[in-house]
């Protein structure tokens, strides 16, 4: 048995529900009643998502800037079967090996998100530029995600109307006082080039800072092309081959992509933020050309990849850009 073989889906409990407002992460300004469950097999020798979500929490608790805090999932309830674990169940028949990491079954409730592919335009991109915010100060105070992709980026609809954008599904982060994984068993469109390469599917590569505020930007071009109001459209674009093909086909398919020059229509629902996606790709071709892909300070690469392109877009009011609820 490998990989996590996730699956999500809506749950109904009374006694869950009564726990949501106790809990020290309630968010108040989410008005969801609804819950769902994950259902997964994390290896047992990794960090459990629940032990790096408490470390998230203690950074939103002291988060006085609303950078981090409204922005992150709420968990609810979680279990982790040990009976389930593959090592268990290989020992027991008389297996004895000195692998590690073998799956064992959990089961976590959350509270309801909806995808941001849900979102078009402005509110789109404020949901996002959100998450960016959050992902960069967690990664500031060492907890590193090493996930982007269009499904862990979440929203919901406060009470006012305003959505919120949240980053979801911690279970391949890593934080500063434990090592982690280079596995390549991340999203395979949204990864950055540089770990689309064999040494990255080998764990040859450190992951850094710079490889997820790619796959920031690998998703907003993602969803200005392949979204429009709301619904995927990207079966009849180049894009839709990302998802069928292997990491080194889509380094080739992804790099012919950024190089290319050539003239990209965004959906209607999209088109008033193009834009910006195409600054940070202009940023992205810069980087890799000419194929020496150098390592820039965290920093530099929030303020000039992410954060210049945005503010210098012009697009979103001071509101849109506020984090802060």
């Amino acid at each position: 048995m490998r990989g996590r073989a996730t699956a999500v889906f809506p749950v109904e409990s009374v006694a869950l529900s009564a726990l949501v407002p106790q809990l020290p992460q309630y968010n108040p300004h989410n008005s969801t009643d609804k819950l769902v469950a994950k259902l997964y097999w994390p290896g047992e020798g990794r960090k459990s998502e629940v032990d790096i979500l408490q470390k998230v929490y203690e950074i939103a608790k002291k988060d006085e800037e609303g950078k981090v805090k409204h922005h992150v999932p709420e968990l609810v309830w979680s279990r982790m079967f040990e009976d389930t674990s593959a090592g268990n169940i290989r020992r027991a028949l008389g297996i004895d090996d000195a692998e590690t990491g073998w799956p064992v079954f959990y089961i976590i409730a959350f509270r309801e998100l909806l995808p941001i592919t849900k979102l078009s335009g402005d509110e789109f991109l404020s949901a996002w530029w959100q998450i960016v915010v959050c992902h960069y100060t967690l990664w500031e105070n060492g907890v590193h995600h090493r996930d982007i992709s269009a499904s862990n980026l979440m929203v919901y609809k406060t009470s006012g109307g305003r959505w919120i954008g949240v980053l979801n599904d911690f279970d391949l982060s890593s934080t500063c006082d434990t090592p982690s994984a280079q596995e390549c068993t991340r999203t395979v469109p949204f990864m950055a080039i540089h770990l689309l390469t064999e040494k990255g599917i080998n764990g040859q590569v450190k992951h850094m800072y710079q490889h997820d505020a790619e796959s920031f930007i690998w998703v907003l071009t993602w969803v200005c092309i392949c979204y429009e109001d709301g619904v995927y459209i990207g079966k009849g674009t180049d894009l839709h081959d990302w998802l069928r093909v292997d990491a080194i086909r889509c380094r080739k398919e992804k790099s012919s992509f950024l190089l290319s020059g050539k003239t990209i229509t965004p959906s209607s629902s999209h088109g008033c933020i193009w834009g910006v996606a195409e600054s940070c790709l202009q940023t992205l071709h810069l980087h890799y050309a000419p194929w020496r892909v150098p390592t820039v300070e965290d920093h530099v690469v929030f303020e000039t990849w992410l954060r210049k392109n945005i503010l210098e877009a012009n697009m979103l009011t001071p509101a849109l850009l506020d984090v802060r609820l």
